[in-house]
């Protein structure tokens, strides 16, 4: 009985004109039923064709669909790039419109289908659906993993129209059903589908927050929709309209545009949802990266730790040109794992490299920095190796200096020459170079390095309190201000629950969920550490089944790169600890993994399995705010509630986008106008005149006028970032309606002067 079947290049590459051809008439139909098979088109199309050019084919169907899924991208950000600037040459005032981002997705998808007629000419085998064997458990388990996003985008919009977490919890709770579910019958079920596990529950996670309000929420992504704006109102990328670090992430400009234009759908939807979709990849890619090494109990665990993860659950969703760059990253990662480096595979690495750097700045000078000191320690284990042993030296793979060097000078022509914006790197370097003899002072840190082991910060809300109304001191003509109108350091915790105030009765107090993240992030940072130097022990003592060279470097050189941004002054501040530990985990956890599953040969395996579902579902559900939801007692969470931090400082309602547009069509330009945080105005309108903040009493003056949103006109509360830490005060709302005029007002928000 055949297992396959042969297919001539002749006909794939028909198959493949043909498939260009439906893609294009789907776009130019735009009829809504159809756009999740415009998007499977678009985003997988050139990537396949181009994997053909190059010759390259996968063993698994998940790492086949993932780099066709990277390149595609990749060839979306580049074809888009490309219609900017030639047609531009050509008199095309508005490049970026459909007509033409069409034509020039065509010609370079056109472009590669031809190479692949002219350079493939080997058959491709196509194996036979194997549905006699899918088990029952993997046809309900795959049936049933549908549902889990479903659910998350019901249970954000419920919230958004001003109902409770009741759809959100039982979401949640399902996904830890199905977590659980995956841990027992992970024996019967195909790698594939527990792919497809992993993707489907962090892009439920991502979705419960990215979902929230009907505009955009978040903190960087306020920042990140700007430049899109700026792209989409002039159909047309430029950095000089603005020279800031953020318009140089074709992520975040170019590439949702192209989305934007072939799917006929809105910035906002392309931000919200298909920005999420690309990051819910990253978690697979780690599945497939740990699978190589260990078992599935093993790859199952390490893929669900990085999404249970306090950045994934609470930031990600804000961070899309970040996610953008992981995904790339974690694939070139994956490439270097492969035993066999021939050219076509260092061509795929170089292409999976470009689009980390071309997607964000941070993410490419960490990535340059890592791979060019772990070439060093690579070329260090080499010397090693010929002079103590008689082994050969390592074998040539991309971690070399010839690929160093290409990622560097990749990265300095771009944010240097094409961009010019890498001024703020240099200035950081600087002022942490300055700063070093306070590298002990938590003055030069983010708040996010207490959840480091060694040299950890004593900031505690009061110090930053303190700090907060030092800075927000009377200046020059400032009015003297009543001490009763001064904001008072509070909280926004949820009250107790029923079952809060037993678990307080028997001693336990629900506020153990706050210090267990922080607890966990250095648990993580222990078994990095130990993971790390378990397989650098193993490489030297030339151990059977020891992690590749290349591997260990990056590790080893990863926990250098941590060190400096913890140490530093000023770095962890312009790029917090936690996300560069959320980032480093994607190489980093399969040394943890390898040395988890070696301590884990001395317990037996059912005792192991059970200790570590039970483990998995129960950070799951506490990181992700169902145990803190069902107690109380703690700080809410965004996905969960319309209260807390994140919700008081970016949650956009209508009636605050109404007052911003009254703010600008009835006030002068020139006019000292404040509110506590303009980043929504300027999301949609990138020449928003104002843009101070300050609304306390103390920081403004007679001729101020003040916009207070609904976290002061309803909660009575101001939520700030001070030196990048959150602080949660009383606001004197009183004082505005005792001593100022109110000239505009909706049921929410208010205008004063």
């Amino acid at each position: 009985m055949k297992l396959s079947r042969k297919v001539k290049p002749r006909n794939v590459t028909l198959g493949l004109i043909a498939w260009l051809i439906a893609t294009n008439i789907l776009v130019l139909v735009h009829w809504r039923p159809l756009i999740v098979i415009l998007f499977l088109c678009i985003s997988l199309l050139p990537g396949i064709a181009l994997l053909r050019v190059m010759r390259i084919a996968f063993s698994t169907f998940s790492a086949r669909i993932l780099y066709s899924f990277c390149l595609s991208i990749l060839v979306l950000m580049l074809s888009g790039l490309a219609a900017n600037y030639v047609l531009h040459l050509f008199g095309v005032a508005r490049p970026l419109e459909l007509p033409g981002v069409l034509f020039t997705w065509d010609l370079v998808t056109g472009f590669i289908i031809l190479l692949h007629a002219k350079m493939n000419l080997a058959h491709i085998r196509v194996p036979k659906w194997p549905a006699n064997n899918f088990s029952k458990s993997a046809l309900w388990l795959a049936g049933a993993s549908i549902l889990l996003p479903c659910g998350a985008a019901l249970g954000a919009f419920r919230l958004n129209n001003g109902g409770d977490a009741l759809v959100a919890i039982i979401t949640l709770c399902f996904a830890s059903v199905l977590i659980a579910c995956g841990f027992v019958a992970r024996q019967r079920v195909p790698d594939g589908l527990l792919a497809w596990l992993i993707f489907v529950i962090g892009l439920s996670v991502l979705l419960m927050t990215s979902l929230r309000g009907w505009d955009i929420v978040g903190h960087d992504i306020e920042r990140e929709f700007r430049v899109y704006t700026l792209t989409n109102m002039h159909a047309y990328w430029n950095i000089g309209f603005d020279r800031n670090p953020y318009n140089a992430c074709l992520s975040i400009t170019i590439l949702p545009e192209m989305f934007t234009r072939l799917l006929h759908v809105s910035g906002v939807f392309v931000f919200k949802v298909i920005m999420q979709v690309i990051f819910a990849a990253c978690p697979v890619v780690i599945y497939i990266l740990l699978r190589r090494h260990v078992s599935k109990l093993g790859a199952l665990t390490g893929s669900l730790l990085f999404i249970c993860y306090p950045t994934f659950i609470n930031d990600s969703a804000m961070l899309t040109r970040q996610s953008v760059a992981y995904l790339f990253f974690a694939l070139a990662l994956l490439m270097m794992t492969n035993k066999i480096q021939i050219r076509r595979y260092k061509l795929l690495f170089l292409f999976c490299s470009s689009g980390v750097i071309l997607s964000h700045y941070s993410t490419a000078y960490v990535f340059v920095a890592v791979f060019g000191l772990a070439t060093i320690c690579n070329l260090g284990i080499s010397w090693w190796r010929r002079r103590h042993t008689q082994e050969h030296p390592l074998p040539r793979t991309v971690l070399s200096p010839l690929f160093a060097i290409l990622l560097f000078m990749m990265t300095f022509l771009w944010y240097t020459q094409i961009t010019a914006t890498s001024s703020g790197l240099l200035v950081t370097l600087r002022k942490s170079m300055m700063n070093i003899p306070s590298i002990f002072s938590g003055d030069n840190r983010s708040s996010d390095t207490s959840a480091a082991l060694l040299f950890a910060d004593k900031k505690t809300q009061t110090n930053l309190y303190e700090g907060y109304l030092e800075s927000a001191k009377p200046a020059g003509k400032a009015l003297p201000i009543d001490e009763k109108f001064m904001p008072q350091l509070t909280n926004d915790n949820l009250p107790l629950r029923p079952l809060g105030k037993r678990a307080q009765a028997v001693g336990i107090d629900p506020s153990f969920i706050a210090a267990a993240r922080q607890s966990f992030a250095r648990l993580l940072q222990v078994i990095a550490l130990a993971g790390v130097g378990y397989v650098t022990y193993q490489l030297f003592r030339r151990k059977p089944h020891a992690l590749c060279a290349d591997f260990v470097c990056l590790s080893l050189t990863g926990v250098i790169m941590l060190t400096l941004l913890l140490v530093l002054p000023v770095l962890s501040i312009n790029y917090g600890i936690l996300r560069a530990f959320h980032q480093s985990m994607i190489f980093l956890l399969l040394p943890m993994m390898l040395l988890i599953v070696r301590v884990g040969r001395y317990v037996r395996l059912w005792i192991g399995t059970t200790l570590t579902t039970i483990g998995v579902t129960l950070i799951f559900l506490m990181f992700t705010g169902v145990i803190g939801q069902i107690l109380g007692g703690v700080s809410p969470q965004l996905s969960l509630n319309n209260s807390g931090l994140y919700y008081g400082l970016y949650y956009s309602s209508a009636a605050d986008l109404r007052t911003l547009a009254w703010l600008k069509q009835h006030l002068p330009s020139t006019a000292d106008v404040r509110a506590p945080n303009f980043n929504k105005a300027f999301m949609h309108d990138p020449d928003y005149p104002f843009v101070r903040p300050g609304i306390l009493p103390s920081q403004i003056d007679m001729n101020t006028y003040v916009y207070l949103d609904p976290a002061q006109t309803l909660r009575r509360k101001l939520y700030a970032n001070y030196n990048n830490s959150p602080l949660i005060m009383t606001f004197p709302t009183d004082y505005y309606e005792q001593t100022k005029n109110r000239i505009y007002s909706t049921t929410t928000t208010g205008v004063y002067q």
